[in-house]
This record gives C-alpha cells, sequence and structure tokens, in this order.
C-alpha cells in the first residue's frame, strides 16, 4: 500500500472511529509484539467492543509477513488477520486501521521508513484526532516505549496475568469412594452423595481418575478408572503391555501410565492421546500396544513431524535416500523400540526384527500420511 493510498484512506478512518455508537473506554495502538505476546491478547484488548483497537498499517504489514509457517508466532499472525477480517465483516466498531501523520510529530527525527516510527507517529496522531488520555500505546517492545515515553504517551506492556491460558480440561481428578459403592471392577456415575456425583458428572468419557477408599478395601487404598458411559471401569491393578507394567522414577505410582495402558489396550477406543512431558514413556507405552495388539493389524505405522529447530525444513537438503533422511528423525523411535526388545522374551523380539524388516513396522515423515488411504493399521503420531 502506497503512502497515498493510506492518505486517502485516513479520513475514512478517523471518521469510523469518532462516530462509532457509544465512545469506547479506551483506544488502544498495537504494535506486532503486543498482538503476538498471546492468543488471546487481541480480545483482551476489546474487552467484547468495550475498547477500540487502533492497528496502525505498519503493524498489519509485519503481522501479514509472519503468517505463513508453523511456529506460534505463525499461528498468532494468522488468528488476529482472521478475527479483524470477521470483524469488519459485520462492521464492528471496536477495531479499526489508523494511518500516521508525521506533521503530529514535532521530533523530525521520526524516519517515515522505519516501523517503530510509523508506529509512534500513528500513536501521536490518534492523540490529536481522539481524547488523548484515552489513547495507550501497547507492546512489548522496549525500545519502542522507551521512544512513545519520551512523546509523551501513555504506553502500557501486557502482563501475563491477563493473558489467561486456555485449557481444553482441568487436570486429573481425585475422588473418595466408599468401599460399598464398588462392584464387579465398577462403580457407577450417579452416587447417593450429590457433591460426589457432581464431581464425576465434570469427568468426560473415557477420561482416568484417581480414586482412594478405604484400607480394606477390596482395591486397596488408592486405584485408577476410566469413565465408559454411565459407570467408571477399574483399571487393573496387575494391568501390563506384553509383561511391562507402569513404573515410576521417583517411587510414586504412576496412575498416567496406569490409565493410558488401559486406554491403549482398549479396542473400543479408536484414538487415544497421550499427553505430557518428554520422557514420561508416551511413545514407549504406545509402540508397546501397537505390538502387543499387532495380529489385529495389518501394519503398524509410525510418523514423526521432520521439522528442525527454527521451524526450518532441510530434509531435502540431507544426504541419502528417503530412508537415510528420516533417519536421524526416527532415532527416539529406533531407542524406544530396542529398549522394548530388552524387555520382551525372545520370541516377541524376533518378531520385532521380523516386523522391522519385512514392513510391518513402517516409519514416515508426517507429511507423507497425507492423501493416503489407511486401512486395518495401527498409527502412531508422534
Amino acid at each position: 500500500m502506497t503512502n497515498g493510498k493510506r492518505v486517502k484512506a485516513q479520513a475514512a478512518e478517523e471518521k469510523t472511529v469518532q462516530t462509532a455508537d457509544g465512545a469506547p473506554e479506551k483506544y488502544f495502538v498495537v504494535d506486532t509484539s503486543a498482538l503476538e505476546y498471546g492468543m488471546d491478547v487481541f480480545e483482551k484488548l476489546r474487552q467484547g467492543g468495550r475498547n477500540c483497537v487502533l492497528i496502525p498499517y505498519a503493524t498489519w504489514e509485519e503481522l501479514d509477513s509472519h503468517k505463513t509457517g508453523n511456529d506460534f508466532k505463525a499461528d498468532i499472525a494468522r488468528s488476529v488477520i482472521r478475527n479483524v477480517r470477521n470483524l469488519f465483516r459485520v462492521k464492528d466498531r471496536s477495531v479499526r486501521f489508523f494511518s500516521y501523520d508525521f506533521s503530529a510529530a514535532k521530533d523530525a527525527d521520526l524516519k517515515i521508513d522505519k516501523n517503530d516510527h510509523c508506529i509512534i507517529a500513528t500513536a501521536l496522531y490518534a492523540r490529536q484526532k481522539l481524547p488523548a488520555e484515552k489513547v495507550i500505546l501497547v507492546t512489548q517492545d522496549a525500545a519502542l516505549e522507551t521512544l512513545a515515553l519520551n512523546f509523551g504517551m501513555d504506553v502500557q506492556s501486557v502482563k501475563m496475568d491477563e493473558t489467561e491460558v486456555k485449557q481444553q480440561h482441568t487436570p486429573r481428578t481425585t475422588v473418595n469412594l466408599q468401599k460399598k459403592w464398588i462392584a464387579d471392577k465398577t462403580f457407577p456415575l450417579k452416587l447417593p452423595e450429590a457433591r460426589l456425583a457432581a464431581q464425576l458428572g465434570r469427568i468426560l468419557l473415557n477420561e482416568g481418575i484417581v480414586c482412594y477408599c478405604e484400607r480394606d478395601g477390596a482395591w486397596g487404598p488408592a486405584f485408577a478408572a476410566v469413565r465408559k458411559g454411565d459407570y467408571f471401569r477399574i483399571v487393573d491393578k496387575d494391568i501390563h503391555l506384553l509383561g511391562v507394567r507402569p513404573r515410576s522414577n521417583n517411587g510414586d505410582v504412576n496412575w498416567g501410565q496406569y490409565i493410558a495402558m488401559d486406554l491403549l489396550r482398549d479396542t473400543s477406543v479408536p484414538l487415544v492421546a497421550l499427553t505430557g512431558k518428554a520422557g514420561t514413556a508416551k511413545t514407549f507405552l504406545a509402540l508397546l500396544a501397537a505390538f502387543e495388539q499387532a495380529s489385529r493389524y495389518r501394519q503398524i505405522l509410525v510418523s514423526r513431524a521432520t521439522i528442525q529447530l527454527g521451524n526450518k525444513d532441510r530434509l531435502g537438503y540431507s544426504p541419502g535416500d528417503i530412508d537415510a533422511k528420516m533417519k536421524p528423525w526416527m532415532h527416539p523411535i529406533h531407542d524406544n523400540i530396542n529398549a522394548i526388545k530388552e524387555l520382551v522374551d525372545e520370541k516377541m523380539k524376533d518378531k520385532i526384527n521380523e516386523w522391522l524388516t519385512n514392513g510391518k513396522i513402517e516409519m514416515m515423515d508426517l507429511d507423507k500420511i497425507r492423501g493416503r488411504s489407511i486401512q486395518k493399521c495401527f498409527v502412531i503420531v508422534d
């Protein structure tokens, strides 16, 4: 967009802001560092339309240049662009583009070819055309903040407690049960105690919980259970995959692995998502389950993303054929397979080696799964 086009659009922008129905409480002039600080920053600033977010063209152009890629910054840039587009479609007045006017800046050192200077000029011009006390520049850039303060502007940053982290669900629930409620390794979803029934009612289908019971109960003082419709199924305390039991590095009972094993062995659950920190045996357990159930499936497909640090795809520059190119990314898979072979008997070890040779176990780049018609396969996406 040329400077001439910006000037022509400027009068319309000012009119739109000034004639909005209901004066905004605040006008936030935002730079890219603020918008990209968190996924919900844009909506936090809007406050459902109570405030008006003024987007300098320099900010918009930076967002547009950041929208490609698979990193967090690109996700946020695309999200903000979509949100602004949707608001413009319904003629929402809580977001506007705003041009700069260097005549509003008394300091001749501001340069039109510097984005930070354009944002400062935009904020200063907004202070001329709008109630100055309501105009606030929002940035995470210390240099831009310092420059704005030099011009006597109100500046604020996005604070950590202003950006809430959205979770899909609450952490694993623990409940106290009475022994009389347990029968045939199950207990009902709806229990006599209203508070406990309400707590259990929030548990999702196939979600695991940890339960405490009387010490003389049939299942000891604690056990894990998984919701199955209108009841909970207690996880077998002797559960294993190919003889491998749940384990923990610190000596505590690893309830997460109990629940994961139960779900991985349950053929009625077509999709299991294991989340957790590195080293918590997610891939290890998935491979164990695949090998234990290998007779049920035509093939075991193991896939990983081939993205290096810095979000740069350099796979094509690696030497060798596709298998040689994939080898560095598949090392963690091979490490887990080798660890499993050390724990199983010789018969299973020979089977695993045979599967690796005859293609029963196939490893591939995550991108190569797209477009394939996969049937009767145990698929692991690592």
